[in-house]
C-alpha cells in the first residue's frame, strides 16, 4: 500500500498527486493523508468517478486518512454488458477527445476578492496543465494579458505547456495598452479577428 502525504497542500493538490501515484502504482491500494474535509469529499468523488472503494478515517482533529482500494466495485456488472454498450463508450471516449480551447481575460477569476480570484486562477493553470488532453490553444486578452507577461505568476505552468504544443496567443492591442510588447514571455501575439475566429471553431473553456 502506497502512502501519499499531502498534508498542508491546498486544492487541487491532493487530487493531482492521487492521480500521479495511481498511475505509477498501478497494483497497489493507496492511502492519502490530507488534513481537511474538503479534500476528503475531492478524493471520494474522484475515486468514485474511477470506480475505486473509498474508506475515510479522521486520525486527528485536524487529519485525515483516505483509502482507495484498487478493487473495483463494478468487474461484474462490466462482464455482463450488452454488445451495445462498447459502441456507446467510443462515442463518449471520442467526444472526450474533442480539441478545445481556454479564454482567458482577466488576471483573476471571479469577482469579490482579486487576492483569492489570482490564487484561482493560478490554481486553475496549475490544474489545467495537469489534464490528460492539454487545450489546443489558451487565448488571452484585456487583463488576461498580462499573465504571459514577465513576473506572471502562471509563467511556469504556460511555458510547459507551450512546449507539450499548446499555442499561447495574446492580443495584440492588449499588449500594446498595457506596455508589455518586451515583457512577453510565452507565445505570440495575435489579433482580436483571429481570437474571434477560433473560438468559433473549437469548443472554448473559461474560468
Amino acid at each position: 500500500m502506497h502512502e501519499i502525504n499531502a498534508l498542508e497542500q491546498a486544492c487541487p493538490m491532493p487530487v493531482i498527486l492521487t492521480k500521479r501515484a495511481m498511475k505509477e502504482f498501478l497494483n497497489e491500494d493507496l492511502i492519502v493523508l490530507v488534513d481537511n474535509k474538503i479534500a476528503t469529499q475531492n478524493l471520494k468523488k474522484m475515486a468514485d468517478q474511477l470506480g475505486f472503494k473509498t474508506t475515510i478515517e479522521q486520525t486527528s482533529a485536524s487529519s485525515y486518512s483516505v483509502q482507495l482500494s484498487k478493487e473495483r466495485g463494478e468487474k461484474s456488472s462490466i462482464n455482463k454488458v450488452s454488445k451495445q454498450q462498447p459502441i456507446v463508450l467510443k462515442k463518449e471516449m471520442e467526444s472526450k477527445q474533442q480539441p478545445y480551447i481556454v479564454s482567458i481575460h482577466s488576471e483573476f477569476i471571479g469577482t469579490g476578492s482579486k487576492d483569492l480570484g489570482k490564487t484561482l486562477m493560478k490554481s486553475f493553470f496549475f490544474s489545467l496543465s495537469e489534464q490528460e488532453q492539454l487545450p489546443d490553444k489558451i487565448l488571452f486578452y484585456n487583463g488576461g494579458a498580462k499573465l504571459t507577461a514577465q513576473g506572471s505568476p502562471v509563467l511556469q505552468d504556460l511555458q510547459a505547456m507551450a512546449s507539450d504544443g499548446v499555442e499561447i496567443l495574446t492580443c495584440g492591442i492588449c499588449v500594446e495598452f498595457f506596455e508589455l510588447e518586451d515583457q512577453l514571455m510565452v507565445g505570440e501575439a495575435t489579433n482580436m479577428y483571429r481570437i474571434v475566429e477560433l473560438q468559433s471553431q473549437y469548443k472554448t473553456v473559461s474560468p
